[in-house]
């Protein structure tokens, strides 16, 4: 029973929508991509920073990748909630606190 050694927390990488998308469709999407985790179980959802209703999103299958996982989860903001923050919470058992939260600035930041 072999025991792997190192930090298999997930990995985010964070990616913020175009700005041709938010003019076009009145709409954002927020990406979130988490690598490099081991075991595969993992659940992922996503809030406004300061709520505490969880969002409608949506995400890929987790995908095995050199003996560790990848799942990416995506949150798709209407134009109304431009001038918010919004979290994707991970729950995984490697994470040192029970829930890694990522923090998306707001989509109108500045304006």
């Amino acid at each position: 029973d072999k025991k792997l050694d190192g930090d298999f927390s997930p990995k985010p990488t964070i990616f913020l929508p175009s700005i041709a998308e938010t003019k076009l469709h009145k709409a954002g999407t927020y990406l979130c991509l988490l690598e490099k985790f081991f075991p595969d179980v993992i659940k992922v959802y996503w809030k406004e920073k300061n709520g505490d209703t969880i969002l409608e999103s949506q995400e890929g299958n987790t995908m095995k990748i050199n003996g560790t996982y990848m799942k990416f989860s995506w949150l798709t903001v209407p134009q109304k909630s431009f001038d918010k923050e919004h979290r994707c919470i991970v729950e995984h058992e490697n994470t040192r606190e029970s829930k890694q939260e990522i923090l998306f600035p707001a989509i109108n930041k500045g304006t």
